[in-house]
């Protein structure tokens, strides 16, 4: 689809037909007596022999032998002619046109009507100018409206390129080429295939109309409108565009493509899948870097990463995906993070997600959900496998939430410290190690009624849980323990320092990645 291809292939294809002026220009060896006008006649320069008929009324001329005509520069050579009150003429045989020195056509006949000024070959057409050979068993050029044609079928080709299609046409006035049935462009880069092909030869773009699928070593793209523009190498796609490369797949309602700056962008129910790393990123714009393999997604941007029985989504203002090398791949996600799995949510400012090792690092104010807790932190650390979470690392200010009760809305088992290790089994928390500056509050059962309250101050600690909750503590380095008596308990006043309960901003589902954010800023517009 090179700029070289279309220029020659489209100018040559007009020029062609050049030879078809020739039918306004005076005759010598015509018999009337008459002035002839040089704008209705056609000249013959030689003939081996001449032969005229009057018998029918018509002035026929019989040309044989080594024939050349002259129209305005444009010189026809054939085997034989007829040429008809000079305006008509049927030639035959080794049919050759010059035009300059450049334009060479090629062809078995030729008819043409001045009256109509419509011109056609046929039988063998070739057309040669430069490297470019057109070929095609009929061509049709109309002069007065500068539209050339073929109907059953031409090939153009050049060093680089080969194009085949049903029909041709050229309007000169448009400097426009049009295409139709069956377009088939080969180059040794890429494969071609559309329902229609237009190329304009002054801005020296071409459009696709219909489904048309352009194939390579590289990708393969689908779409049913679009255009690329030979000399910038820049192209759009639109109406189902499909680009698949390799392990990814794009699709959007518009897609633009710079090839000289290796710069991609799509618009407007975007998705980008990647079959090698089971993930899925939607959205409305996106834009991707070939250099650096980087996809950067907004409006509405979700990442999905399907696990064995479940499936991560991470829904944020900005999501950047990227790839170091053929193994390691990277979501970072940006400003209003949500994130939804059936056995973890949690909300944050931003993330981090290594899938090569499915590490997930939330930065900034982050809150996570579990089965049976919440856990906040300066920053929180979480590795999901297949099955589920498998480990989480809270560091700084770290607190771990868990209701002791699920009928009572004030009963909360809490632990805090400096940092807390999380060990998950069946997607939910089994132990905990508190690392530095330990502190809990748990509810203390005998079997199924509650008996009190423990509060313990240690430096490290390790608190397993079951169904019930808390089940076993481990203090260590000289705990501070007291049990409160459940009949002096005032549940509200059982709290540690950094306590907040936020399950108000816990994702429901997978379709509540954006809403908290929506419903945020309209409130504080309103203010």
């Amino acid at each position: 689809m090179k700029a070289t291809f279309y220029k020659l292939t489209f100018l040559a294809l007009f020029q062609l037909i050049g030879f078809s002026m020739f039918a306004q220009q005076k005759d010598s060896l015509a018999p009337k007596t008459t002035e002839v006008k040089p704008d209705k006649y056609i000249k013959v320069n030689h003939a081996n022999r001449l032969l005229y008929d009057n018998t029918s009324g018509i002035d026929a001329q019989r040309l044989i032998g080594a024939v050349e005509c002259e129209h305005d520069g444009a010189k026809m050579f054939c085997d034989s002619a007829y040429l008809c009150n000079s305006k008509k003429l049927e030639a035959f045989g080794h049919i050759s046109i010059v035009k300059g020195d450049s334009i060479f056509v090629y062809g078995d006949s030729l008819s043409y009507d001045a009256n109509t000024k419509m011109a056609n070959l046929k039988g063998n057409v070739r057309c040669i100018e430069k490297d470019m050979t057109l070929t095609t068993n009929i061509l049709v050029y109309d002069i007065s409206k500068s539209i050339a044609s073929y109907y059953n079928g031409g090939t153009i080709v050049n060093k680089e390129n080969t194009l085949e299609s049903k029909h041709g046409h050229y309007y000169s006035s448009l400097k426009e080429l049009f295409f139709q049935d069956d377009v088939v462009l080969v180059n040794p880069d890429y494969k071609m295939r559309s329902d229609s092909l237009r190329y304009n030869t002054v801005t020296k773009t071409s459009y696709f109309i219909g489904p048309s699928i352009i194939t390579s070593k590289e990708n393969y793209i689908y779409c049913e409108n679009g255009w690329y523009n030979t000399d910038k190498e820049i192209s759009r796609f639109s109406k189902n565009a499909i680009i698949v490369s390799k392990s990814q797949k794009l699709t959007g309602d518009s897609v633009f493509y710079d090839r000289k700056k290796g710069y991609g962008r799509a618009t407007k129910n975007v998705r980008i899948t990647d079959t090698t790393t089971k993930t899925i990123i939607t959205g409305n714009f996106a834009e991707h870097y070939e250099k650096t393999e980087k996809s950067i997604v907004t409006d509405n941007a979700v990442f999905a990463k399907r696990f064995e029985n479940d499936t991560l989504f991470l829904g944020a203002d900005t999501l950047m995906y990227y790839k170091t090398d053929s193994t390691h791949s990277f979501v970072k996600a940006y400003k209003h993070v949500r994130i939804y799995k059936t056995d973890l949510q949690g909300i944050c400012d931003s993330i981090g997600y290594s899938l090569h090792d499915s590490l997930l690092k939330l930065y900034n104010s982050p809150v996570l959900w579990t089965t049976n807790g919440q856990v906040t932190a300066k920053q929180i650390n979480v590795t999901a496998g297949e099955s589920g979470i498998k480990f989480f690392e809270l560091n700084l200010n770290a607190l771990v939430i868990q209701k002791a009760d699920s009928l009572d809305e004030n009963k909360f088992n809490q632990i805090t410290g400096k940092r807390i290790e999380g060990y998950f089994l069946h997607d939910t928390i089994r132990k905990l190690n508190v690392l530095g500056n330990a502190q809990i509050i748990y509810y203390v059962k005998n079997k199924k009624n509650f008996k009190g309250v423990n509060k313990t101050v240690c430096s490290n600690l390790t608190v397993w849980f079951n169904i019930d909750g808390v089940y076993k503590a481990s203090f260590r380095n000289k705990p501070e323990s007291i049990v409160y008596p459940l009949a002096d308990v005032n549940d509200t006043e059982m709290r540690l320092k950094n306590f907040v309960w936020l399950i108000n901003k816990r994702p429901k589902n997978k379709y509540d990645l954006h809403v908290a954010k929506s419903s945020t800023e309209t409130k504080s517009t309103k203010k």
